[in-house]
């Protein structure tokens, strides 16, 4: 199949191309009388270098993240949660590492996934206390990595997440999905798994059938001619380990979609969409 750096960057490049965010007429209710604390992420940018900003300490618990990309390319805010006395480059070497093994003292900790220029993305999740690193992943394959930002989360931590209108729910080699409908949805993100996973969303072209789908991630050659589906227009999540769940914006356009993840396993090994996990979804 296509490599795993190769499907990943598809996905970035198809993900810088996301049109504006629409409006928010369902916003998701929440069931914790316990206020979520905002925290604002913010990009700056000098020439071809950038930087992510958010505050170095937040407080454990319900946190609501919201990245405002006011620059001119698309950023994404990952957050890498790690256990134990582990440098910002001890984790960059295992994010870099494709099809590497996942060290257990490095987990999904959410966050942002890609927020594309002029465009806003809030995600609401449980933050547990501890030490994360905060990676921007999104650029070229030539292009130098960025710096990891490192943030404490201070406090108890627990809290409830709000509910929202539509979920996908992803487990071991596979997806669920209900709810999803055109424009900007609020959707749970469920890791219902024992592994890693994300949700990247493609529409699929007009008539393509799902074995071509099928066929185009599973080749082993690199990509040649028109693509299936059409990275242009995907969006999709952070990676958040196996039982975590998040709350996050998904903007999606009428017609058939593809979901697939490009997370290894923890032992290391292809991406799980070369292991089958794609689910063909309709949004009306």
């Amino acid at each position: 199949m296509p490599s795993n750096r190769t499907l990943a960057l598809l996905a970035a490049v198809g993900l810088c191309l996301l049109p504006a965010c629409g409006s928010d007429d369902e916003k998701a209710s929440s069931d914790s009388s316990t206020p979520a604390t905002k925290v604002a992420i913010k990009v700056t940018e000098s020439g071809k270098k950038s930087k992510i900003e958010l505050p170095s300490e937040i407080k454990a618990g319900l946190t609501e993240l919201t990245f405002e990309n006011t620059g001119k390319a698309p950023h994404s805010a990952q957050l890498i949660r790690v256990d134990g006395d582990h440098t910002p480059d001890e984790a960059q070497k295992v994010i870099e590492t494709e099809g590497g093994p996942i060290p257990e003292w490095l987990s999904g900790g959410g966050g942002i996934g890609t927020v594309n220029p002029g465009t806003t993305k809030t995600v609401t999740q449980v933050l547990e206390p501890g030490t994360y690193y905060v990676s921007d992943d999104e650029g070229s394959e030539e292009a130098p990595p960025k710096p990891l930002v490192k943030v404490t989360v201070t406090g108890e931590g627990g809290g409830e997440l709000p509910s929202a209108p539509a979920s996908i729910v992803a487990s071991e080699y596979t997806f669920k999905a209900d709810g999803l409908k055109v424009g900007k949805n609020r959707v749970t993100f469920d890791n219902a798994g024992k592994e890693l996973h994300h949700v990247i969303a493609f529409p699929i072209n007009k008539g393509v059938s799902t074995a071509e789908v099928k066929k185009f991630f599973s080749s082993e050659e690199e990509p040649s001619g028109p693509p299936p589906v059409a990275f242009e227009k995907g969006d999709g999540t952070a990676v958040i380990d196996g039982g975590e769940k998040q709350v996050t914006d998904l903007e999606l356009i009428k017609g058939k979609y593809a979901l697939v993840c490009f997370i290894q396993d923890r032992k290391g090994g292809p991406p799980h969409i070369a292991k089958g996990m794609f689910k063909e979804v309709t949004v009306e």
